[in-house]
């Protein structure tokens, strides 16, 4: 190599010499405190990449902010991580997404350090094996869009407090051990295109009555002990596109509900919903009214000759095609 090029190179060999420790992108918290949740999960091979050694911002399940280099995503999926949720995760305090999937081996309750994540926007703990029930203190995380706790063993009552968070969009409690009824409040509900899911739970008793005025994008009520009037979930000038409220005890007269425009799916299967079809019915994509009792002949038009026959049947008198003739 020429002299004349050796010098060239110089200060480009200089750059990179002396650049280890102004390219170390993780901030130093965060650092320690990843180290610290790696430890209380007994150091598992899903984190193997979080060598200290290592700039934190490229280790796995985590993400970094491109211009503050703090933690900004969490996520652990499908693994057997043991033990409780690490309540170190509270002290990546600028978190926006928090992602707990399929680890069906973490139990225990939900820390009560995650009221330190003011910026959480997301937050997923699904599929786990928690217990205890969901905490009031999550109403303090005033920046959460979405909430999903499916899957888990998570007892008691749907918190109120839930309601007082401005922008929560999307409330999916499903498949818990959850009771009692649901709390009026969330009908201050203000999120973009709102999803309440709350399917297969033991919660019971009847609808609120705000609920008239709220427009889900899609409600399922399926599999718990719900009655009374379920049709004031429905409204003509409503977005509502997916409604379940199947496998529950509802008792309304189907015939004088308001259907919306943009209703696609409707699960209304064993209940005791009475009343007749209602043409309006006809544009939806999906239906299941059976174990009913419905009476009185099928609209004839649109889709609903073209489901199955097992959609409608036992029903108290229910006829026309797909089922028998009407006499």
């Amino acid at each position: 190599m020429s002299t004349v090029r050796l010098l060239l190179l110089l200060p480009l060999l200089s750059f990179f010499l002396l650049r280890p420790a102004s390219a170390v992108r993780c901030h130093p918290e965060d650092k320690e405190v990843l180290l610290r949740i790696k430890s209380a999960l007994n150091n598992p091979y899903l984190l193997a990449s979080w060598n200290p050694d290592v700039d934190c911002c490229t280790w796995y399940s985590l993400k970094c902010h491109y211009k503050t280099h703090r933690v900004i995503s969490l996520f652990f999926l499908q693994d057997n991580l043991p033990g409780q949720i690490p309540s170190a995760i509270g002290d990546l305090t600028y978190l926006q997404d928090l992602t707990l999937h399929k680890l069906p081996n973490l139990t225990g309750p939900i820390p009560k350090s995650f009221t330190k994540l003011k910026y959480l926007n997301y937050l997923t703990l699904s599929w786990l094996n928690l217990t205890g029930p969901i905490p009031s203190f999550l109403g303090q995380l005033k920046n959460l869009t979405s909430i999903d706790l499916s899957f888990n063993k998570l007892t008691g009552g749907i918190p109120d407090t839930l309601s007082t968070i401005p922008g929560l969009g999307y409330v999916g409690l499903d498949r818990n051990q959850l009771t009692g009824k649901i709390p009026a409040s969330l009908a201050n509900l203000k999120g973009n295109s709102l999803y309440l899911i709350l399917s297969h739970n033991n919660l019971s008793g009847e609808l609120p009555a705000t609920f008239t005025g709220v427009d889900f994008g899609k409600l399922d009520l399926s599999r718990n002990r719900f009655e009374g009037d379920a049709s004031l979930v429905f409204g003509r000038n409503k977005s509502t596109f997916y409604i379940d409220i199947s496998r529950n005890q509802f008792e309304f007269d189907l015939s004088k509900v308001d259907f919306n425009g943009s209703l696609t799916t409707l699960d209304m299967n064993h209940n005791k919903i009475y009343g007749s079809i209602p043409k309006a019915m006809e544009t939806l994509q999906f239906l299941n009214v059976s174990y009913n009792r419905l009476c009185g002949p099928i609209p004839v038009g649109g889709r609903l000759q073209s489901f199955d026959y097992t959609v409608y049947f036992h029903n108290r008198c229910l006829c026309g095609a797909p089922l028998a003739s009407c006499k």
